[in-house]
């Protein structure tokens, strides 16, 4: 007999057991109730509870025995739910029983496991073709089920089937009444490539947990988590070896490694940076012959988006619910909306740029470079103030830290100067030697601040007002031979660089729509989803169209010596084929909806 059932044969139990928290019990149905609280936990888990349960029973007698287990079973089974973040997850429960009881504490314990769907290892240790074989079983599983649902059900029930595999991964999805959209989303579903976005995009909710429980700030991983960091440079590196792996050839049978092209593009650091430069120094240079003021602006998010705050946990932030990376980027951008509307009620132009970087602990700020009109300036930094301090301002430190304003003093410095060792720092930190923020070297901090925000899907850079840099690049790709008569001025800016003169040539900062040159799509045409897509082929002046896309690329693998139908990738957005066709009629190929097969490369 267990120590348990001896406790119960002592004289003193041979009557009813009091109400316990499983209701009126004898002995034997106090036993079948202790083992079905346990039946949820592994074996370990368990053991370890029937070890505490003797303790209790002995010392505190049977009542209290139970209340404990009532009490920390769901716990247990909760985290028996988590594989990776248990550990940390675990010392994370354990910090908030103490600060806040065990009722909260369990109340943030449930959320996590409820945001992580799918809260073990298949998920957060997935990489390479590990990740993929998974995304396979994934695809094929609903292959099989929409074929089977769409040929003997009725479209309610095909579009009921898509919901609920969106409820399960957290996707959303709010055009139902759109078949052809239905349809588009099904041919995605069927791809391996969408169920592996779904993967990683629980990356983002582990970062999240991670962040919860103290695992990003600069004495233990600035910006990002390590785990985050690792995910980050396995991506990088996976990214290499397919640039390397494959080329791309035109319609002349010229051949170039995807990575040879990358390295032309924007895509690559080093031109990315250069490019951002120019245009901002265009600007720059337009502001100084209007005579605007130029206003460098910080703006910072209230405490509650901070989970370190003095390098102390902040109750602030839990008890805000731990809002997310981009929860607080919406709050920037809500300031933003607010400020702008503001502007546009009140005629007040403005241009610039902006920039968005992380604290150390992981919270977006923006670093924004204006320019008005001098006779608007006051009005203008005293809205852009009360909308920055609208929500949470009369808390302390909020006038201090949350709107820093410094006007950009043309003797002390250009405002490219301002500006350059943030887009240095959110690119590849090679103009940065230590990161102020963090102490750590430039070019560590801009890998970090890099990965923060492709894993949240930060937009780092927006410039405000100017040109379509589209038609800049349009006609950056053109040789000097082939500069249009039309609009040669334009050409000519774009080809030496000259962004501000561009940017005149095309209307002006505040041309808008009125723009004088236009980026020109080709026609819609149908992709492999079976929807209407445009691609980019030139520029266009009225009825004067410039082609500055002349060849048809397709990417093949590196040596291949002829391409074959099914094993080419169009170098383009459009791909020539039929789209699925999920009726009666439907018939599924091996590579998911019919018509050409996209290889994942």
């Amino acid at each position: 007999m267990s120590s348990t059932l001896s406790y119960w044969s002592r004289p003193q139990v041979e009557q009813a057991i009091p109400p316990a928290p499983a209701g009126f019990m004898w002995p034997y149905e106090c036993e079948q109730w202790r083992r079905k609280q346990l039946e949820g936990l592994s074996r370990e888990d368990a053991s370890v509870f029937r070890e505490r349960l003797q303790e209790l029973d002995k010392t505190k007698g049977y009542i209290k025995a139970n209340a404990w287990l009532s009490r920390s079973v769901e716990r247990f089974t909760l985290l028996e739910k988590l594989a990776v973040l248990r550990p940390v997850v675990s010392g994370e429960f354990e910090r908030l029983l103490k600060e806040v009881g065990n009722d909260m504490a369990m109340d943030w314990l449930r959320d996590v496991v409820k945001r992580l769907h799918y809260c073990d290892k298949l998920i957060t240790e997935l990489d390479g073709e590990e990740l993929h074989r998974w995304a396979a079983e994934k695809s094929n599983y609903f292959e099989v089920e929409i074929y089977a649902i769409g040929t003997q059900g009725t479209p309610s029930a095909v579009k009921a089937f898509i919901a609920l595999q969106l409820e399960q991964v957290g996707a959303t999805f709010d055009h139902w009444d759109d078949n052809d959209r239905v349809a588009g989303l099904a041919a995605r579903m069927i791809t391996n490539e969408w169920w592996v976005r779904q993967a990683k995009r629980q990356w983002i909710v582990v970062e999240n947990v991670l962040r919860e429980c103290g695992q990003v700030h600069r004495y233990k991983s600035p910006y990002v988590s390590w785990w985050a960091l690792g995910k980050a440079e396995k991506q990088a590196a996976n990214n290499k070896a397919f640039l390397d792996g494959w080329e791309a050839v035109n319609d002349l049978g010229q051949s170039f490694t995807l990575a040879e092209l990358s390295k032309k593009g924007v895509s690559d650091p080093d031109n990315r940076f250069a490019e951002m430069v120019v245009r901002a120094k265009g600007m720059e240079e337009i502001a100084d012959e209007l005579g605007h003021d130029g206003w460098f602006i910080t703006l910072t998010c209230p405490s509650k988006y901070h989970p370190i705050s003095r390098g102390k946990r902040n109750l602030k932030f839990w008890r805000a619910g731990s809002p997310s990376v981009r929860t607080a980027q919406k709050y920037l951008n809500l300031v933003w909306r607010r400020f702008r509307s503001w502007c546009n009620r009140h005629e007040i132009p403005f241009y610039g740029l902006r920039t968005v970087e992380p604290h150390h602990d992981g919270c977006p700020h923006w670093h924004l470079m204006l320019w008005t009109d001098p006779k608007h300036s006051n009005d203008f930094l005293r809205a852009f103030a009360k909308y920055a301090l609208q929500e949470d301002g009369n808390e302390q430190g909020a006038k201090k830290h949350r709107i820093k304003v410094r006007k950009i003093d043309k003797d002390k410095g250009s405002a490219v100067g301002y500006i350059v060792k943030y887009i240095s720092k959110n690119i590849h930190g090679k103009h940065v030697d230590t990161d102020h923020e963090t102490g750590r070297s430039g070019s560590d901090a801009a890998k970090r601040i890099v990965s923060w925000a492709r894993l949240n899907r930060i937009r780092q850079f927006q410039f405000l007002g100017g040109a379509s840099v589209t038609v800049w690049r349009e006609l950056r790709r053109l040789g000097k031979d082939k500069a249009p008569k039309t609009f040669a001025d334009i050409y000519h800016a774009a080809n030496r660089a000259d962004f501000g003169g561009f940017v005149k040539l095309m209307g002006g900062v505040f041309a808008g729509k009125n723009q004088t040159l236009k980026t020109h799509y080709s026609e819609p045409e149908e992709n492999q989803y079976g929807e209407m897509v445009k691609s980019v082929k030139g520029v266009a002046k009225g009825i004067d169209v410039l082609i500055t896309r002349i060849y048809e690329w397709t990417v093949r693998k590196k040596g291949s010596l002829a391409l074959e139908d099914g094993e080419a990738v169009p170098w383009t957005r459009v791909n020539k084929c039929t789209g699925p066709n999920f009726g009666r009629n439907y018939e599924p190929t091996k590579y998911g909806g019919g018509g050409q097969y996209v290889s994942p490369g």
